[in-house]
């Protein structure tokens, strides 16, 4: 088997794979970002209750055990007042109760310590906000310098400071011509970003001709979440005028200027997942403006996006990604599967007129797996566990499927289920993922498990089970690389 000889990628080929690492970045820095504010705001809230021993355990762990028991009696003392209606200072009912102990004036000053702190959960949401909005920069940053780097001559468009492109001093440290590209480059992105977000659409509209409100869930929302940001960091969270005048009126009801803006786990849930789906659907579109050729490869990413947040439960950018990958699809598999998982995140979003959809589709013609999807979508277990079991002794569903995928969920809890659960063989390979291709059943070539162009229907081979000889092998993901020496 030879290798490919080695040619320097072109432009378009280093733009295309640059903004491809782009939004892989960005989705795993905003997908680590929410799963950490979903995992520690349940234990920051427990530090913000009034009585949390935590807070306290420093001192706690001095104490004895009869020590203990006074603060535990004032703490109980202090509940019961509550309940009976009264308003009990948590300091008097505390002071009472330790006043006589020589350990008593310390553990005071502590506790005033601690009831006197800013609860912190509000600070914790404020902040994480701030580095959502902080995460899509760095994106838009990487975009606008690929843009330069794709379309040099839009760097002869007019700067702030044109005729004063370079210094004399800065003109005797450049090497080359690329360099002196490459500082331009830097100071146009520097210059952009420390704009506002009307100038950032306003560039993308007059350099590429693509508007920011095509890939948002919430255009609304969206201009709301970069203006609130603005205010947490200039303003301490209270609304400005700036904010009263570019947030749309029925975001912004019956707040006040001066008001202060709470951020919510809810809210802040989804902002991140708005910017999340703005930021990898405009670096998607990016990526068709300058390279038309990819547009497989750039449906491949969607899916695979979509189906990573389909997973994690983000119905609205799951929807709003379907929805934008369909109006795309080369094949009629792409615009399936596309619609298939919209109707998931719609149906657990409540919407009843999926079922109506569904019903008049006809998947006769269709492979297994959309019939499977039929029956699941209606709630039609007995016919969708038949079909499962078929597609399984098939191996064309296996456990990682019966493990993760979102669609099986209305049939978990059946005792067939959990059969064929028991039943399936765990791959070899399971723990050495590295080591598994992925086959097109189609075309029989094989891919990398990352490689952009993986769908659900390709079929898994472990190195063992491929004929190195005769093998096929992606020129985009190249996995010869995980052949090692065997190629």
């Amino acid at each position: 088997m030879t290798h490919e000889k080695d040619n320097a990628p072109s432009p378009a080929d280093r733009f295309f794979f640059t903004t491809e690492h782009l939004a892989e970045e960005f989705w795993r820095k905003m997908d680590a970002l929410l799963e950490v504010a979903d995992v520690a705001a349940s234990q920051i809230e427990k530090l913000d209750s009034e009585f949390i021993p935590s807070v306290m355990d420093p001192v706690y762990n001095r104490l004895t055990r009869e020590e203990f028991e006074k603060i535990t009696n004032a703490f109980e003392r202090y509940a019961k007042e509550v309940d009976e209606g009264k308003n009990p200072s948590p300091m008097r009912v505390m002071w009472e109760e330790v006043k006589d102990e020589p350990w008593g004036p310390a553990w005071m000053h502590h506790y005033q310590e601690t009831l006197s702190r800013p609860p912190r959960l509000p600070i914790f949401l404020q902040s994480t906000a701030v580095s959502a909005v902080s995460n899509f920069e760095v994106l838009l940053a990487g975009l606008v310098a690929c843009f330069y780097e794709v379309a040099p001559q839009a760097l002869d468009a007019s700067s702030r400071d044109k005729g004063k492109e370079f210094s004399l001093r800065e003109l005797k440290e450049m090497k080359s011509l690329d360099d002196a590209i490459q500082m331009a480059i830097d100071r146009r992105v520097d210059e952009l970003m420390f704009g506002s977000f009307s100038e950032w659409r306003k560039f993308f509209v007059d350099k590429m001709k693509l508007n920011f409100e095509d890939y948002a869930i919430d255009w609304e929302f969206l201009q709301e979440v970069f203006q609130r940001r603005h205010v947490i960091v200039h303003a301490g969270g209270q609304a400005s005028r700036r904010y009263m005048q570019n947030v749309h009126e029925k975001l912004r009801k019956g707040v006040k200027e001066g008001d202060y803006l709470e951020v919510t786990e809810e809210y802040l849930g989804k902002a991140a997942s708005g910017l999340l789906c703005f930021g990898y659907l405009l670096t998607s579109a990016m990526a068709l403006k300058f390279t038309k050729d990819r547009t497989e490869e750039v449906v491949a990413n969607i899916h695979q996006f979509t189906y990573r947040n389909l997973v994690k439960g983000r119905y609205a950018l799951v929807i709003k990604c379907a929805s934008y990958g369909t109006a795309l699809s080369p094949s009629m598999d792409d615009e399936l599967i596309f619609r298939v998982n919209s109707w998931i995140a719609r149906q657990r979003e409540g919407d009843d007129g999926v079922v109506t959809e569904v019903q008049s589709w006809d998947v006769l013609p269709l492979s297994p797996r959309y019939a499977l999807a039929k029956h699941c979508l209606l709630g039609e277990r007995e016919e969708a566990l038949s079909v499962l079991k078929k597609l399984c002794e098939a191996r064309e569903v296996d456990l990682e499927d019966l493990i993760e995928w979102p669609l099986l969920e209305p049939l978990r809890d059946a005792n067939q289920f959990r059969e064929l659960v028991r039943s399936a063989e765990v791959p070899e390979d399971w723990r050495f993922t590295e080591q598994v291709l992925f086959e097109n059943p189609k075309t029989f070539m094989l891919h990398a498990r990352r490689c952009s162009l993986v769908r659900p229907e390709f079929k898994r081979r472990s190195i063992g089970q491929i004929d190195l000889t005769n093998a096929l092998l992606c020129k985009r993901c190249k996995p010869s690389a995980i052949l090692g020496s065997s190629s």
